[in-house]
């Protein structure tokens, strides 16, 4: 019985840490799965604490105005705010939601400069090793990177395309495909969502696959922007990524019990 036991909380706590209880996330760019809202207040940002129990889990950054209001470092206004952006996890899957006011359809030439990718850095040190496409027929391909694009400004928030801030990446430039995900960038804008309730925003919503993370485990960094870096925004969600190892051993741990079991009915 002692055994029985043990092995039975040894299973429950690597469930636990792994976080194998499945989210009920429909990645169709709806955001009331993340318990988010349009009721023109500003708790319409606040997700379910079920899903997102940490503040780490999410930032909001809710700015608006006309194109002529600078977000730090650039300016555009709502066209090119980074207004949100959730992560949540369980045993198989990464989950990102992310709310702009920069719409997909926003032009790449001219002094336009459309969405970038997400970026993931593990060991939160700056060094976003994989990046997850936002746009076009590879949404939601998981590439481990060679290569960033970068912004417009440097460290200082300066003006400086020559000397931008790496800190900051905006798309894959080279990579190699190391998983698909699903990934959904609306198209049609949603508003009254807070204070500012003419804004129109739109959503980023991606269910990743954590085998594309192969190799790769312990706590990571989740960031976007777009083109220009003209705003950016980051999560540093108390969430781990398990070692690779580590759900290969639930099966076995799940046999061992039941031949525990057997043993003892037997």
């Amino acid at each position: 019985m002692h055994k029985t036991l043990t092995l039975m909380m040894i299973v429950a706590g690597m469930l636990s840490s792994t976080g194998a209880q499945a989210i009920a996330i429909n990645v169709d760019g709806g955001l009331a799965d993340w318990g988010l809202h349009q009721t023109g207040q500003a708790s319409d940002w606040t997700p379910d604490s079920g899903l997102v129990p940490n503040t780490s889990q999410y930032t909001v950054e809710d700015q608006t105005g006309g194109a002529e209001v600078r977000l730090f470092p650039g300016w555009g206004g709502q066209a090119y705010d980074a207004e949100a952006l959730y992560v949540s996890k369980d045993s198989n899957y990464l989950y990102l939601a992310l709310i702009t006011g920069l719409s997909p359809s926003t032009p790449n030439s001219g002094g336009s400069y459309g969405p970038g990718d997400f970026a993931i850095d593990f060991g939160q040190n700056g060094s976003f090793e994989f990046g997850i496409q936002t746009t076009g027929a590879d949404a939601g391909k998981v590439y481990k990177i060679t290569a960033w694009d970068y912004g417009l400004w440097d460290v200082n928030g300066n003006y400086s395309p020559a000397n931008p801030d790496h800190l900051h990446p905006t798309s894959i430039q080279t990579g190699s495909e190391v998983g698909t995900g699903s990934l959904v960038y609306t198209d049609t804008p949603l508003t009254n969502m807070g204070v500012y309730t003419g804004d129109n925003h739109y959503v980023i919503e991606a269910a990743i696959p954590l085998s594309a993370f192969d190799g790769y485990s312990g706590k990571f960094d989740v960031h976007w922007t777009m083109n220009c870096a003209n705003d950016w925004i980051k999560a540093d969600p108390d969430l781990t990524v398990p070692e690779p190892g580590t759900l290969a051993l639930l099966p076995l741990g799940l046999i061992g019990l039941a031949a525990l079991r057997r043993g003892k009915t037997a």
